[in-house]
């Protein structure tokens, strides 16, 4: 696949980078030797959580199960752990390595490539990028897996989960120029996002693959930030386990309604706005995104806002957010097809409504303990953004429940 032979590419041009730059050390000014020229840092986060619910879990967006059900406590929910070398090839040419170990869908820790690319600056306003880099979609776009320089223990799921992608293997191309005593910039890429993987109820690991491109506008000025991105893809799921046999059922009910519902090459569409303002005392950020499906995929929507007051080393802070679906589009002349669809599309009933109280404390230069309890309520219907749900949950009633978060972030 060529984002395979990107990433592959990418990768081996960031080990050599380091022979590279070795070699054209000794043509190199006297004051930019190797040390200059190669960086090592890491980031990671040491991460305890406890869930209230005895009959679901609380998960991230990409993994199998959480503190709840399986465990009222957890330490997979936000830890993780990551390396990055960046090379400087040429005063033009950089290239970066990441490698992230974190729970994933599979249950696995397994450490993965999280970025691997080549930039060419090609002026100081136009820059090329090529290789595994972080999707664009979010706030979060940079940093995402270092929560040490995020408001927040983690993303919020509601809005985060939207569009569930977080690096995409390919291309894209930024300009940025002044604006307004700010500074603006466009970037444009495609590619493949691989990081879709679910895990599916019957245990197993099911890959949302997305194939596309996407635009994104960025403006700063001080301490605001806004930006905007639009995705478009193509998307392919091929879900194992009791959906996957319920598609194939529908097909052979209705095999109009079947071939609407199966999720192959389909269209995918997400929009996304977010607004922060950081300064010394305040720290305002609200996020937006909504995503369009053609498929048994439901359409969802997303929205938070987060509030908080510095007092030297302490930042305390609320954190409101929803997540909302958009109801059924494919239909059935057939009663055994429509009743299929409507449960279909009802487990993925994701509409819930959070309350976050945190208190970030920067206990040292670059560590900060995180602690924040959060109040989960998914409405009636369904199950919310848990997982891993249990026979005695109650979809027509469910309960409130309650998350206690204490992460010790740190980067080196």
């Amino acid at each position: 696949m060529v984002s395979a032979a990107l990433l592959r590419i990418s990768c081996f041009a960031v080990m050599l980078a380091g022979f590279a730059v070795h070699a054209a050390d000794d043509t190199a000014p006297a004051n930019q030797g190797l040390s200059d020229r190669l960086r090592l840092s890491g980031f990671g986060t040491a991460g305890y959580s406890h869930y209230s619910s005895e009959d679901a879990d609380y998960v991230g967006t990409q993994q199998p199960d959480g503190p709840g059900r399986t465990g009222r406590s957890s330490g997979s929910l936000d830890t993780n752990l990551g390396v990055q070398l960046d090379a400087r090839i040429v005063d033009s040419l950089g290239a970066t390595l990441q490698v992230l170990s974190e729970y994933l869908p599979d249950g696995s820790w397994d450490p993965r490539v999280s970025v691997g690319s080549l930039r060419w600056e090609v002026s100081d306003r136009l820059a090329l990028r090529i290789g595994r880099f972080q999707s664009s979609t979010f706030l979060a776009t940079d940093y995402r897996y270092v929560r040490f320089a995020n408001p927040w223990p983690r993303p919020p799921r509601e809005v985060y989960g939207v569009q569930p992608t977080t690096r995409l293997d390919g291309a894209d191309l930024s300009w940025q120029m002044p604006l307004n005593d700010g500074r603006l910039m466009l970037r444009a890429g495609g590619g493949e996002v691989s990081s879709g993987a679910v895990a599916s109820t019957a245990g197993q690991t099911d890959e949302i693959v997305y194939r596309g491109g996407f635009l994104r506008a960025q403006w700063e000025r001080g301490a605001w930030l806004t930006s905007a991105s639009l995705t478009h893809n193509r998307v392919s799921f091929t879900p194992s386990g009791v959906v996957g046999q319920a598609l194939q059922l529908l097909g052979r009910l209705d095999p109009a309604a079947g071939e609407a519902a199966i999720v192959e090459d389909k269209p995918n569409t997400a929009l996304a706005l977010g607004l922060a303002y950081d300064s010394d005392t305040w720290v305002v950020q609200a996020e937006w995104a909504r995503a369009w499906n053609d498929s048994i995929l439901i359409d969802r929507s997303g929205a938070y806002l987060q509030a908080g007051h510095r007092f030297g080393p302490a930042l305390p802070y609320l954190m409101v957010a929803e997540r909302w679906t958009h109801g059924q589009k494919i239909h059935s002349a057939n009663p055994a097809a429509e009743s299929l669809l409507r449960v279909l599309y009802r487990n993925q009933h994701s509409d819930q409504r959070s309350l976050t109280l945190g208190v970030n404390f920067e206990l040292r230069d670059r560590l900060m303990l995180k602690s924040a309890v959060e109040w989960v309520k998914p409405d009636s219907g369904g199950t919310g953004l848990q997982g891993n749900i249990g026979p005695g949950y109650s979809r027509e009633a469910p309960k409130s429940e309650r998350l206690l978060t204490l992460n010790l972030d740190f980067v080196f």
